[in-house]
């Protein structure tokens, strides 16, 4: 490790514009050779990147183009961006700025000539993958009970990601489920290529490939990157450390920028390796160290410090801050989390009536399942609030279906979108014409799209034989638009129109329809508006956008409503007042990492994120009874509460009685509680009762009766969803089965 002594005698005048400390501003302004720097939750990393980019611009001459900077969310692209140009007074053109994804998809789509694919290929999702891998495992025979579409994937992701090929480990020996995975991963990566499609995890082996095995593109690239940047770099997986290290070769120009303490995304490939081996990879790297907070009070800080310090497997570093005063982080138990749920919202409720703005205010968990009781509990106080990483706008299912017409329109080689909406809306084309479809184009050798567009297959008769008459003459009509540069907003209504997909739901004239209707609606709202913010874009870039967007990507903090999210979505985000609720064992951490050491300490940096998110006061609740896969289960504080000495928290018990009183107002005599010497066993846990969860808060459950005004008295078979998207099957007295949403249904029991 080499000192972090400056050799710069006076700070640059782009830095003039930007409040940098000691240590950031050496981070800033050091230019001869890689650069570590461990930045510390609300240490200012935003900041010190962006300078970096406006100090390499403005005073080292170098141009945007010549800049690759990976973020860890495309709004972080956005905001660091707007930044850059402020610092600069020029708006940058040409910077290459975004997520891995989008950035190797930038530069897949600009050499896909090289390996075989268009550059309008698909960008399949999460849903896509599923339906794509089960048609593999059927045409391979595969019983899904034994191996299951998920656990495929997973698997293949796997592979992925550490840019293993199936013909690297095609002949390898293994167990019968390891030869059967790269049996389906072979059939799965053929499938992708003739549809001219891929999956996330293509996006960045695909890349790694490319500059592997192309001397000349590789050669080419590493010329043309002067810099390259990452921010987040501890939850870089196995694919983006190959191709950091491909990219930088060159110059060995390269600036990472992350937090050993907030690795928490190795479920999905992250490597927290790449971080505290990068001195190894990257000889003499100069290491700089952000430690002073910025964000949260003295007492919250020291509380997060001494969730983090058991942990082994980390960089020696303590944050500090200089923000007096606050109040003391509270640790509150619950008699279970009914209780837990309807204390948060009153607790809410009484800060909104002091003037706290919703926005400033978070409820963070370790899963979404977790969400329902406090959605249900804010909803019946009337308090505002915002769910990130439910179903998103994008996964509704007639948004799905617009989006699957308009890629078809870009690819017509997608398979995948082509048999979601062959029969949207219903046009007379059963299972049976569908299956023969597939197949005839299989043998001769075409996509399903192009197949129906240039065949009339003379053995369909009747609605069949129309309806496919029908979807040629609008995928023509559509594809046509295409070439002729169609805006957007222009495609998207010209196919509503064509096929008549809004019809149906008119026809219906249901609220469930009508809220399908005003989706679709929103849609081409969401397109006009993309359209001119996007001038000379086409249909592809909005659906590339689409595609690699992340639910804090589509969330936007509002003055009107309290953030509810997991740990994971609120790595980056900021609140001013935190509750971070199911701190207990089997939840956090989590019982099927109870095993794994590794995964231990992850799960207590997950914590440690979520007590880094508080600006003001802080508050970690535990429960003594949960009710869980249909069962009330006994819980105990999570140990990572018992590392924490007393006198850094304040602990409040009000596991015997239901509190109505404001949650913050202190009892007359406060209880220290300290976990270590006082551990919470089975023994503490108060009698349960099946009254005590209540019609109110458990609102809707699988067999309940209820009475329907338009369709009488039925039962609830199934429920999926929650919140306002909570959908349920009802068994009607006449025999007749109705999906409604919840929202609209107007039940009565």
């Amino acid at each position: 490790m080499t000192s972090t002594t400056s050799n710069s005698a006076a700070s640059p005048n782009v830095l003039n514009n930007v409040v940098l400390n000691p240590v950031q501003k050496e981070a800033v302004m050091y230019d001869a050779g890689p650069q570590l720097v461990f930045a510390g939750a609300g240490t200012g990393k935003t900041r010190v990147l962006t300078a970096k980019i406006a100090f390499l611009i403005r005073q080292k001459s170098i141009l945007p183009q010549q800049i690759f900077a990976a973020t860890f969310t495309n709004k972080a692209a956005r905001e660091m961006q707007a930044r850059i140009e402020t610092l600069i007074g020029l708006p940058l053109k040409g910077l290459w700025i975004g997520t891995f994804h989008s950035l190797c998809a930038r530069l897949l789509r600009r050499e896909a000539l090289h390996f075989g694919y268009s550059p309008s290929f698909s960008i399949f999702d999460a849903a896509d993958q599923l339906s794509l891998i089960k048609k593999v495992a059927k045409e391979l025979q595969l019983d899904e009970r034994t191996m299951p579409p998920k656990t495929l994937l997973s698997a293949i992701s796997r592979y992925k990601n550490a840019c293993v090929k199936p013909l690297d480990v095609i002949n390898k020996q293994g167990s019968y489920f390891e030869q059967e995975v790269v049996r389906v991963y072979s059939a799965y990566q053929d499938s992708l290529r003739r549809q001219q499609a891929m999956d996330f995890d293509d996006l960045l082996s695909q890349c790694v490939y490319l500059l592997r095995e192309n001397e000349e593109l590789r050669r080419r690239y590493q010329s043309l990157f002067k810099y390259v940047l990452v921010d987040e770099y501890q939850d870089t997986n196995l694919a983006q450390f190959y191709l950091v290290r491909l990219l930088a070769e060159g110059s060995g120009r390269v600036f990472v920028v992350g937090d050993d303490d907030q690795s928490i995304y190795a479920w999905r490939g992250a490597q927290i390796d790449n971080i505290l081996s990068f001195e190894k990879v990257f000889p003499g790297t100069k290491v700089f160290k952000l430690e002073q907070n910025y964000r949260s009070t003295e007492a919250i800080l020291h509380f997060a410090n001494a969730v983090i310090v058991s942990n082994t497997v980390r960089a020696e570093k303590t944050l500090w801050t200089g923000k007096k005063g606050g109040g003391s982080v509270i640790v509150t138990r619950y008699r279970d989390d009914r209780v837990e749920a309807e204390s948060v919202s009153d607790a809410i409720k009484s800060a909104l009536s002091r003037k706290v703005l919703p926005r400033d205010i978070a409820i963070l968990f370790r899963t979404n399942a977790q969400s329902r009781l406090f959605e249900d509990s804010l909803r019946k106080r009337k308090v505002p609030y915002v769910l990130v990483g439910g179903m998103s706008f994008y996964e509704r299912k007639e948004i799905k279906d617009c989006i699957a017409y308009l890629r078809l329109c870009v690819n017509p080689k997608d398979d995948i979108s082509c048999e979601r909406i062959l029969n949207v809306p219903p046009r007379g084309i059963g299972d049976k014409t569908h299956e023969m479809l597939v197949d005839e184009s299989r043998l001769a050798n075409k996509s399903l799209c192009e197949y129906i567009c240039s065949t009339e297959p003379s053995s369909l008769l009747g609605r069949a034989q129309k309806g496919l008459a029908q979807f040629r003459e609008i995928m023509t009509l559509l594809l046509d638009l295409v070439a002729e540069h169609a805006s957007p907003h222009q495609l998207c209504a010209e196919m509503l129109a064509l096929s008549g997909y809004l019809t149906v739901f008119e026809e219906e004239n249901s609220e469930e329809a009508n809220a399908r209707i005003e989706n679709v609606n929103e849609l081409l709202n969401a397109l006009a508006i993309w359209t001119e913010d996007n001038l000379g874009k086409g249909i592809d870039a909005f659906l590339e956008e689409v595609s690699l967007a992340s639910d804090i990507d589509r969330w936007e903090q509002k003055d009107d409503a309290v953030s509810m999210m997991t740990l994971h979505c609120a790595k980056g985000l900021e609140f001013k007042n935190v509750f971070v609720v199911g701190c207990e064992d089997g939840i956090l951490p989590s019982r099927q990492n109870f095993e794994d050491e590794s995964k231990i300490e992850e799960e207590r940096r997950l914590l440690y994120v979520g007590c880094t998110r508080a600006m003001e006061n802080l508050e970690c609740s535990h429960t003594d009874q949960r009710f869980r896969f249909g069962n009330v289960l006994a819980m105990a504080p999570s140990r990572f509460l018992s590392s924490i000495s007393q006198d850094l928290y304040t602990y409040i018990d009000k596991s015997a009685f239901f509190p109505r009183e404001e949650l913050r107002a202190a009892p007359s005599a406060p209880a220290r509680y300290n976990v270590q010497k006082q551990p919470m066993t089975n023994e503490h846990v108060q009698p349960f009762h099946p009254d005590d969860f209540s019609q109110d808060t458990v609102h809707y459950r699988m067999g309940q009766q209820i009475s329907h005004k338009l369709y009488g008295r039925g039962k609830i078979v199934n429920i999926s969803g929650f919140g306002d998207d909570m959908r349920m099957t009802v068994l009607f007295a006449d025999g007749s089965r109705k999906k409604l949403m919840a929202k609209f249904a107007d039940f009565t029991t």
